[in-house]
């Protein structure tokens, strides 16, 4: 991975300075050198017709005293730094880490807006969203970390044929009871509705078909669905009956969405609501149709052929004059431009079932000769699966996230520590409780699916967020101890030679701006979960195998430079991460 690093930048145009075409790529040495850096100098080696001290001379002169010793291998140039160049390292560590070290400016010049999770309002969170809203807010973090302006913005998909099932479901299996007389949360309660809804259906569904009915007439025949769609052209006919019972449900669920929202640490700059944008997408379609980009069928519904972009035909009104998904999404990406109208990226985080979906509204907008087209890009990611299977919302299979949340602060609360405070111990078992949700939903490149292990994820010694959290506790008690003791943590005057648990630790703290930087560019905070692992893991060896509080000088002020160190980028690592903060465990 090259570096970012501004000594690396040094380096380069050093190079640049007396001629030296192409550069080397600069990266950390394999873990089983005992170098600190690997230079990728392949390119170079014809120009110096395998005069390998040649080559080397040329690249290393350069850097002066900064190189201690090297080993060329074959395209390799495998370098150990002096210990002048650490010492300069851990006094900025010290110095400047919110000015180059933990935060970068590669982004320095952009506005992102990220939307998440933008859920339906028919339903609770679910396991999916809390991977949704771990993406949405781990990425936008390392945007900000990055440099960039970042607008958080939340689009709530409350009207629709899913939010009239609900209704319906509501009307004939629940009236007139409520969340409080039911004490459930408000969404807990609408998602009993609609899974009623979708059992009754499901049944008449197959009934039909028993009756000889084929499948695909079924499911728009049978009398549950039909009524879900009357309720909704109701709706959009502004009948005030639905309206009354339409805003009645969708306020039980806001009130239970922003329960779960607090407790994740959610917070959003801006809300969309489908019901609002919906109309202004109707407008785009008659401006398309205006302009012989769209067409209305015989039967009145309305398309775009996409078939030369790979994308076929994609209905965007029903023949009925109703609003698909696509309506609203054309209307809320005109209204959203209208409000920032300097963004240069409109990142969407939404799962890897809506890829078509999300390739046609680009698509479109590109027909449409939008400017911000170019801005949209689509942060997929896969399915969060459970060792039984896929989760179905309309069977009841989902798990609640909230649920989900309990049973990890629970597992939490029997791992912790006695020494933790009483008045402590339910803040930090949630704290620690969403770290390892967080970290198992965030270690996986999004594209991939997960099977979640709630056991696994809360595992103290393993690839885990609670993991990273207690090493972060862990160096915050050396600190502690330190001051209690009189000692001032600062940049060490001198470094004494380096035990091999300490160059290992050197240089993965080094790494920590070009991870940050990867995990902004690709859009894949699993760069940065693996990097806190692996830096975790070296700082609890050096931890374990060499005394600092006992340590003699020079040595102590050095091993405690070091351990503040990790403690500056662990720190920043769980914030990139959005994975909160513990004092113990």
């Amino acid at each position: 991975m090259p570096f970012w690093h501004e000594d690396i930048r040094s380096w380069e145009r050093r190079w640049q300075e007396v001629g030296l075409s192409p550069l080397p790529k600069v990266t950390l040495a394999p873990p089983d050198r005992l170098e600190d850096f690997t230079l990728n100098v392949f390119p170079l080696l014809k120009f110096y017709k395998g005069d390998g001290a040649a080559l080397a001379k040329a690249v290393l002169d350069p850097l002066g005293a900064e190189i201690a010793a090297y080993d060329l291998v074959k395209g390799f140039l495998n370098v150990r730094v002096s210990l002048d160049f650490w010492r300069r390292f851990l006094t900025e560590v010290q110095e400047k880490a919110d000015q180059g070290y933990t935060k970068i400016q590669v982004f320095q010049d952009k506005i992102a807006i990220f939307e998440y999770p933008s859920p339906n309002t028919n339903k609770p969170l679910h396991l999916g969203h809390l991977r949704n809203i771990a993406l949405g807010q781990a990425v936008s973090a390392l945007w900000e970390r990055a440099g960039a302006t970042v607008q958080r913005v939340n689009l709530y998909n409350d009207r629709g044929i899913h939010i009239a099932k609900s209704m319906v479901g509501w009307l004939r299996f629940f009236s007139p009871r409520t969340p409080q007389s039911e004490r459930k949360k408000g969404d807990h309660f609408v998602g009993d509705c609609y899974v009623a809804f979708e059992r009754a259906y499901k049944a008449e569904v197959e009934a039909l078909v028993a009756q000889g009915v084929p499948e695909a007439e079924a499911l728009t025949q049978a009398p549950l669905f039909q009524e879900a769609q009357e309720v909704l052209r109701r709706w959009e006919a502004n009948d005030p009956e639905i309206h009354q019972l339409w805003k009645m449900m969708n306020d039980w669920v806001y009130e239970g969405f922003e329960e779960t929202f607090q407790r994740l640490g959610v917070q959003f700059d801006r809300i969309y609501y489908e019901s609002q944008t919906y109309t202004l997408g109707k407008a785009v379609i008659e401006e398309g149709l205006a302009k012989g980009i769209f067409e209305r069928g015989e039967d009145g519904a309305v398309w775009v052929d996409l078939t030369d972009e790979g994308l076929g035909r994609k209905v965007l009104l029903r023949r009925d004059g109703t609003s698909v998904y696509i309506t609203q999404d054309l209307g809320t990406a005109d209204l959203r431009y209208r409000d920032f109208p300097d963004l240069t990226h409109s990142i969407y985080v939404i799962g890897n079932e809506q890829d078509h979906h999300m390739q046609s509204l680009v698509a479109i907008l590109r027909h449409l000769q939008r400017p911000y087209a170019s801005a949209i890009y689509h942060l997929s990611y896969g399915m969060v699966e459970l060792p039984t299977g896929r989760m179905k919302t309309r069977e009841g299979t989902v798990v609640d996230a909230d649920d989900l949340l309990d049973e990890m602060r629970a597992r939490a609360l029997e791992l912790m520590d006695e020494g933790v405070p009483p008045d402590l111990r339910e803040k930090i078992a949630e704290a620690v409780g969403q770290a390892a949700i967080r970290f198992y939903l965030l270690r996986v490149e999004p594209k991939k699916n997960i099977v979640f292990d709630p056991a696994e994820s809360i595992d103290l010694k393993g690839f885990t967020g609670p993991f990273l959290q207690y090493g972060y506790v862990r160096a915050l008690r050396v600190r502690e101890k330190a001051e209690m003791q009189g000692e001032r943590i600062g940049p060490p005057p001198e470094i004494p030679s380096l035990t091999p648990e300490e160059g290992t630790l050197l240089r993965q703290l080094y790494g920590l701006p070009s991870f940050l930087e990867a995990a902004a560019v690709n859009y894949n905070p699993a760069l940065i979960a693996h990097y806190g692992y692996e830096l975790t893991r070296c700082y609890n060896e050096f931890y374990q195998k060499l005394p600092i509080l006992r340590a003699e000088e020079p040595v102590r002020r050095f091993r405690l430079a070091l351990s503040y160190a990790y403690e500056v980028a662990i720190q920043a690592v769980l914030e990139a991460l959005h994975i909160p903060l513990v004092a113990y465990m």
